[in-house]
């Protein structure tokens, strides 16, 4: 009798033990809960809205222009013409003041996202309306992602053309110190079609429906041309005409 009255209260005292531990354990939890709960209120915000954002580095200098338009930027390059002369223009030589006198005319702004190096160069553009190369006005209106050389010289880019008919044609492009180098282009005319661009001439591969301005094609053309820097046909070959 008295060793069952002994486990009972052996029993009990484990027990307590039990219960006591569980209770700090959802004391604790509860006050993790409550501040948790408390911090997640006070820092979600719905929706955040804002005319532009610059980023700086640690040195204050502009980094990261965001907005629709971007933000002006008193270090960017493209938007200070002192800069533009000293680092773009004498490049051309005794077509210094001419350069300029372009310049004038070539959009800047965009809707989206530039990034600047220490320099002030643009190196990576994302967004819609992108600007002009440094070099001339696009034909097209370009919404997609662009990157320049760390002299902000523009190398590459991916994106959507948007013709002045409003018809939209994919391309990615990638360009060399000399210029257009390759290109990958879904045009709105349905040609499909792989660019290679050299000192001498220019390269097509791909497919181009009947009277194509691209391949300069009177009939449905699959197959491979080249064209001198004129624009002179000199050599090709079709797939379409093998298949005969």
């Amino acid at each position: 009798m008295e060793k069952e009255i002994l486990q009972r209260i052996q029993y009990l005292e484990n027990r307590y033990k039990s219960l006591k531990w569980m209770f700090w354990c959802s004391i604790c939890i509860a006050i993790v809960s409550f501040f948790i709960l408390r911090f997640t209120q006070s820092k979600k915000f719905e929706i955040i809205r804002v005319k532009g954002i610059i980023v700086e580095d640690s040195k204050g200098r502009d980094r990261i222009l965001i907005g629709s338009p971007i933000p002006h930027s008193k270090d960017r390059v493209r938007t200070d013409s002192t800069k533009v002369r000293k680092f773009w223009a004498k490049s051309y030589e005794e077509m210094e003041n001419q350069y300029m006198s372009w310049y004038k005319t070539y959009k800047n702004d965009a809707e989206g996202i530039v990034i600047m190096n220490e320099e002030g160069f643009d190196r990576v553009l994302l967004g819609d309306k992108l600007p002009d190369p440094n070099t001339g006005q696009r034909m097209f209106e370009l919404a997609g992602i662009l990157w320049n050389d760390k002299h902000g010289w523009e190398l590459g880019g991916a994106g959507v053309n948007t013709t002045k008919e409003g018809k939209s044609r994919s391309v990615i492009g990638l360009d060399s110190e000399d210029g257009e180098a390759v290109h990958l282009v879904a045009l709105e005319d349905g040609t499909k079609a792989l660019v290679i661009n050299g000192e001498n001439g220019r390269m097509l591969i791909g497919m181009s429906k009947p009277n194509g301005k691209f391949f300069k094609n009177k009939d449905k053309f699959t197959g491979i041309k080249y064209f001198d820097s004129t624009g002179n046909l000199i050599w090709e070959e079709s797939i379409d005409t093998l298949k005969k």
